[in-house]
């Protein structure tokens, strides 16, 4: 015996028809996972992704531009010793 299912009527070009679910086979039987919820989750995830890349590149770019001051300071100091 299989198990029970609503009986759903949906409606078409041809007008209402009655769908007995007990009469369709399980891998013929689709769910709407369009949810909107599932949705909205993967875009904050994106957006937190995009986020998370930006930072990592600004980082990457202020240690470089940390290192460059330095060395920039290292050059000045070295050559005001040299003055001397």
């Amino acid at each position: 015996m299989s198990e029970l299912r609503p009986i759903a009527v949906t409606d078409n070009d041809k007008g209402q028809v009655v769908v007995d679910w007990t009469q369709v086979p399980d891998n013929t039987i689709r769910y709407d996972t369009d949810d909107e919820e599932e949705v909205m989750k993967v875009q904050l995830e994106a957006e937190r992704a995009e986020r998370e890349r930006v930072e990592a590149k600004r980082i990457v770019w202020e240690a470089k531009e940390q290192r460059a001051h330095e060395e920039e300071e290292r050059h000045r100091t070295e050559e005001e010793k040299e003055a001397k």
